[in-house]
């Protein structure tokens, strides 16, 4: 057996002298288990009887859940001792960009590069982190969830869903604002609704990323027409709008993750009275001087903006993602 994030032969039981910790579904060496340590802050915002926690990356902000008692670590995040198998994924992504200019610029965008910089494995390999695990979770999302945080398995060594396993994918139910496991199709809290639509079955059509202003904050999210407005009638100020590609809207987002988790507003002063209720608990909710326009991060979208002045006509036919 071998440590997947550095290769390292490892022997034993996991946590014995000649094997360090299994660490989110896969075994670890006794230092790249103490480089991830500290990596992950907990969040208490799961129900005390859950049996799992919600954990969120110090460095890039991204979430990830795991059961109590079990160690886990960054859905994207790789560290200095990552190398072979770990960043596969991401040398075969290097590969297609000679032919692929617009990739090039979204992971150069993601990982904080120049044009000059040349692009590493590594960030190649953290890029299709994001982009795997936003496509996983929009697997499991559908209307009326917020917040959807999961733990997507493989992930970040293997650039893709790998594996059944999983601790679970929890989400904020608008209707009563709890934190629940999406295991069925409705709320156990709330009676049922008619008309509930999966989102897996949305998930290849057109997408929005959108960016709304309220009292000193920015949010930015993506999803559809009705999520927009959803911040608009909580009294957010409408910023840009932009239409693409689910998989650019994806890969969009993630590079704003990346770039703006320095301005992102601290845990403590979350859903305070300057936030509507709308805004969530995400980590897309930044202090309005970081610099923020869509158009840079979805080159390939086309703004939409006006279609949410004031005369615009409502319409519902584009698919919903709560974020």
């Amino acid at each position: 057996m071998v440590c997947i994030n550095c290769g390292d032969a490892v022997h034993g039981r996991a946590g014995s002298r000649g094997r360090g910790p299994d660490i989110a579904w896969y075994a670890h060496c006794h230092p790249c288990a103490a480089l991830v340590a500290d990596q992950m802050e907990r969040l208490d915002v799961l129900p005390e009887d859950s049996g799992a926690a919600l954990y969120r990356c110090r460095t890039c902000g991204t979430d990830r859940i795991c059961r109590l008692g079990w160690r886990t670590r960054c859905h994207v995040c790789l560290d200095e001792r990552s190398t072979g198998h770990a960043l596969a994924a991401g040398q075969r992504l290097l590969t297609d960009l000679p032919d692929d200019p617009a990739l090039a610029d979204q992971i150069r965008r993601f990982a904080g590069f120049t044009t000059a910089d040349a692009i590493t494995a590594r960030a190649a390999q953290e890029f299709q982190a994001a982009v795997a695990l936003g496509t996983e979770l929009d697997r499991r999302r559908r209307d009326g969830w917020n917040d959807v945080t999961g733990d997507v398995h493989g992930l970040p060594w293997c650039g893709e869903w790998t594996g059944p396993s999983s601790h679970g994918t929890w989400g904020v139910h608008d209707r009563c604002g709890t934190w629940q496991p999406l295991r069925g199709r409705a709320c156990p809290q709330c009676p049922s609704e008619p008309g509930d639509r999966s989102f897996a079955a949305l998930r290849d059509t057109l997408h929005l990323l959108y960016l709304v202003r309220h009292r000193g904050l920015l949010k930015f999210g993506v999803g559809g027409e009705r999520r927009v407005r959803q911040h608009l009638l909580a009294g957010a100020e409408l910023v840009e709008v932009v239409e693409g590609r689910h998989a650019d809207v994806i890969a969009a987002e993630a590079i704003l993750k990346r770039q703006k988790r320095q301005a992102a507003v601290p845990l403590r002063k979350w859903r305070t009275w300057r936030m509507p209720a709308s805004f969530g608990a995400g980590t897309e909710v930044v202090r309005t001087g970081a610099p923020i326009r869509l158009t840079d991060v979805l080159t390939s979208g086309r703004d939409v903006t006006d279609r949410f002045a004031p005369t615009a006509q409502h319409t519902d036919t584009v698919p919903i993602r709560r974020r």
